[in-house]
């Protein structure tokens, strides 16, 4: 994507990471979430869940992956106990992975949540 300023003069992008992406939208049932591919190993994984109205129990583990296939957890699962919350952001260091995504360890119970996972580094 080309990037220009006011005066239409080219802008030269440089960033250390991708656009995150919704690996979980609306769910409460267990399983994982669409996968993130960082394009190449990335050493830094992030997610942020958001529970809707009604939620009272479940949790959602962040996962990374090296090949998109198998799957291992990254930092501590979400517990979403709390209805219509924006939760502290799950942030991994030094944990190298390609593909990141969200996953619902245990049910939702209430509502449902949403999942935004992002890599950089």
């Amino acid at each position: 994507m080309a990037i220009s300023d006011a005066q239409s003069n080219a802008i030269v992008q440089n960033t250390y990471g991708i656009a995150p992406a919704v690996s979980l939208t609306a769910v409460s049932s267990t399983g994982g979430g669409t996968a993130l591919d960082g394009a190449v190993i990335r050493p830094n994984a992030t997610m942020v869940v958001v529970s809707s109205a009604g939620v009272s129990a479940g949790s959602v583990q962040l996962q990374g992956s090296l090949d998109g296939t198998n799957w291992f957890s990254l930092g501590s699962a979400v517990t979403t106990s709390t209805a219509s919350t924006v939760f502290a952001p799950v942030v991994v260091t030094n944990a190298l992975t390609r593909f990141v995504r969200a996953n619902v360890a245990t049910a939702i119970t209430g509502g449902t949540i949403s999942a935004t996972v992002g890599v950089s580094g």
